[in-house]
C-alpha cells in the first residue's frame, strides 16, 4: 500500500483522525522560520527550538538510517464508536481560579497542557485517535530521547533469543571488555537493565560538570570519537555508596537512573551481534514489522547510542508499540523475544520512596510503571479523575493466560481496587516523549511533546535532577481516561 492510500485510510465514518494543526501557542509558520538550534544547548532550547531540533535529528547529529522494506503494515481506522469515544473523552484534572475541580478537560486541552506536537492512540491495533500540532506532520521523524532505552532493552532480549547473548545474568564486561578492572566489572546485564549497577552516576542536567552533561559533550563534540569518549567516561566512574549500609552498593540493590548504563547496554548488544543497533533493528524488526518510512538512530563510528537518538514517524512508533504489546511477535506470528521476556521486563523493582505510590515497584528492564491514584497524601491539589480504572482485577503485566499465578503479588493502593491501569507500562523520554502500552486492553499510546523541563518537576534550584517526583500527573490521568473510554 502506498503512503497516500495509507493516510487516506485514516478517515472513517466522517470522523477526521489526523489534524495538521491545533489551536496552539506556536504556529507552523513560526517553527518553519526557526533555524536549527545548537545541540550543545539542548537543555536551554526554547519551545520553538525543541520542535525544530527534535524533528531534525539527522541534521544535528551523526545518524544511521533504518531502511523500510517494500511491504508496509497497514494501520486501519478503529471502529467508528471507538474513534468517537477517544476523540470525545473528558477527564477531571487541576483546579479553577476559585479552587473548584477543573472538569471536562478534552483531548485538545491535554495536548495544549502537555505541549504535545503529536498524539496517536491505537486500540486493538487500529487508529482510534491521531493529532498533530506546531507544524508536525505524519511524515515527521521525531527524536525518542530516553524512550530509546526501552527499545534498547528489548533488542537485548532479541539478542538473547538469537543466541548472541547467553543470559541477563552475563556480566557486562563479558561483552565490553574495556570495563575489566572498573566498577562495572562483574555487574550483570540484569542490573544494568534495572539501572542498579552499583556504579556512581550523576544525572543532574543543570550541573555542567555532571556525568550526564559530560556524556552529552561526548555526543556533541567528539564526532567519530564519540563511542570511545563515552566509554572512557563510564570506565572512570567509581562505585556508588549504598545509603542504607554506608559501603559500596551491591549490583541490583540501589536504583540510580543512568543514561550511561543504557549506552553500555546498547554497546554490549553491538559487540555481541557485530551490528550497530540501527543495523540490528533494520534486519530484525524495521522491515519485518512493515514500517512505512526510513528511520534513523544516532550512530558514530559504527556505534549507535543506546540511550537515545532513535527517530521515526508517529505511525512507526505505534507499530513498534504493537510489537511489544504482542510480546515480541511479528505480523506473521514469528516470536522474536524469549518466552515471557516482557513479563520479566515489566516485573517492577525499586519501589518508589513516595508513600502509597508504586509500592510494588516502579522500574523494570528500562520500562516505567507510572499509575495515577488519588493524591490525598500530598494535598489533593490535582483533583484527578479517573484516578484509577476499575475494570476487573487483572494479573499484573504478564503474557500468562488468565487465572495463572501472577508474577508478583499486588496489594490495593490506598484501599482502591485492583485497576486495569496496573497493566500500563511506559517508555519515557525527556521533555514528554511517551510510548504507553497496556496489554490487557490492547492499547498503545504514543505522545511527542516539548515540555519546558525534562520532566514536570525537574531541573530548578529546588530539584535539579530528573526524578519525576510528582506521579499524580495529568499524563497518567489522561491514560486512565483513555482506558476507561475504550474498554
Amino acid at each position: 500500500m502506498n503512503k497516500l492510500l495509507q493516510y487516506t485510510g485514516l478517515f472513517s465514518a466522517g470522523l477526521l483522525l489526523a489534524t495538521s494543526a491545533l489551536a496552539a501557542d506556536i504556529t507552523a509558520a513560526q517553527v518553519a522560520s526557526t533555524p536549527l538550534p545548537n545541540p550543545q544547548d539542548m537543555f536551554s532550547w526554547t519551545t520553538q527550538q525543541k520542535v525544530v531540533g527534535f524533528s531534525h535529528s539527522a541534521q544535528l547529529f551523526s545518524t544511521e538510517n533504518m531502511q523500510r522494506g517494500y511491504w508496509i503494515s497497514p494501520l486501519w481506522p478503529a471502529r467508528p464508536d471507538q474513534i468517537w469515544r477517544a476523540n470525545q473523552l473528558r477527564y477531571q484534572y487541576g483546579s479553577n481560579a476559585n479552587g473548584t475541580p477543573h472538569t471536562g478537560n478534552t483531548v485538545d486541552d491535554y495536548m495544549k497542557h502537555s505541549k504535545a506536537t503529536a498524539l496517536l492512540v491505537l486500540k486493538d491495533g487500529n487508529v482510534a485517535l491521531e493529532r498533530y500540532a506546531m507544524g508536525i506532520t505524519p511524515w515527521t521523524l521525531w527524536d525518542s530521547k530516553s524512550a530509546a532505552k526501552s527499545i534498547t532493552s528489548t533488542l537485548l532480549g532479541m539478542a538473547i533469543k538469537d543466541g548472541y547473548i547467553s543470559s541477563v545474568d552475563d556480566p557486562i564486561d563479558m561483552y565490553v571488555t574495556e570495563l575489566h578492572g572498573t566498577a562495572y566489572q562483574g555487574v550483570p546485564l540484569r542490573a544494568m537493565l534495572h539501572m542498579a549497577s552499583g556504579v556512581a552516576w550523576n544525572e543532574n542536567y543543570l550541573d555542567p560538570n555532571s556525568d550526564i552533561s559530560t556524556l552529552l559533550k561526548c555526543v556533541n563534540n567528539s564526532g567519530t570519537n564519540t563511542p570511545s569518549c563515552a566509554l572512557n567516561l563510564l570506565a572512570s566512574r567509581p562505585h556508588a555508596i549504598d545509603p542504607a549500609t554506608g559501603v559500596n552498593a551491591v549490583p541490583g540493590a540501589v536504583f540510580n537512573y543512568s543514561t550511561g548504563e543504557a549506552f553500555l547496554t546498547g554497546l554490549a548488544i553491538q559487540r555481541a551481534t557485530r551490528l550497530s543497533l540501527a543495523q540490528y533493528m533494520q534486519r530484525k524488526l524495521w522491515q519485518p514489522l512493515g514500517m512505512e518510512a526510513n528511520g534513523n538512530w544516532w550512530t558514530w563510528n559504527g556505534v549507535s547510542f543506546g540511550a537515545g537518538g532513535f527517530n521515526a514517524t508517529l505511525h512507526d512508533y505505534g507499530r513498534w508499540g504493537l510489537y511489544v504489546m504482542n510480546n515480541g511477535r511479528l505480523p506473521d506470528g514469528t516470536r522474536t523475544l524469549p518466552e515471557h521476556w516482557m513479563r520479566g521486563a515489566t516485573t517492577w523493582t525499586m519501589a518508589s520512596a513516595l508513600p502509597y505510590y508504586a509500592d510494588n515497584g516502579q522500574y523494570g528492564y528500562m520500562w516505567w510503571f507510572a499509575p495515577a491514584y488519588d493524591d490525598n497524601q500530598v494535598g489533593a491539589t490535582n483533583f484527578a479523575s479517573p484516578i484509577y480504572v476499575n475494570i476487573g482485577a487483572p494479573l499484573q503485566n504478564t503474557d500468562n493466560p488468565a487465572g495463572a499465578v501472577p508474577v508478583q503479588a499486588r496489594s490495593p493502593v490506598q484501599g482502591q481496587p485492583d485497576s486495569v491501569s496496573d497493566w500500563t507500562f511506559e517508555a519515557q523520554g525527556a521533555f514528554g516523549q511517551l510510548i504507553a502500552i497496556n496489554q490487557r486492553e490492547h492499547l498503545v499510546v504514543v505522545q511527542w511533546s516539548v515540555w519546558d523541563k525534562p520532566s514536570p518537576t525537574c531541573c530548578d534550584t529546588t530539584n535539579p535532577e530528573n526524578s519525576a517526583d510528582d506521579p499524580y500527573n495529568e499524563q497518567a490521568t489522561f491514560l486512565n481516561a483513555l482506558l476507561t473510554a475504550l474498554h
